[in-house]
């Protein structure tokens, strides 16, 4: 499948991704910076990237 690098992302939905990673909790003394965006090929069902997800907020929530 090819990926076309000219695919634009709106720009709501790049707003809520930046209000997302703004919300998240730092370190003291470090902040994340939005450098660029780009969609990425799905290589895994949805099924496995739900349940990877699903893991990982369980992860970071203990």
């Amino acid at each position: 499948m090819a990926v076309n690098e000219n695919v634009s992302i709106s720009e709501e939905i790049i707003a809520v991704i930046s209000a997302a990673i703004a919300a998240m909790e730092t370190r003291p003394g470090y902040r994340l910076v939005v450098r660029s965006m780009r969609q990425l090929p799905q290589a895994s069902t949805v099924w496995n990237t739900t349940g990877r997800l699903e893991r990982l907020s369980r992860d970071l929530n203990s």
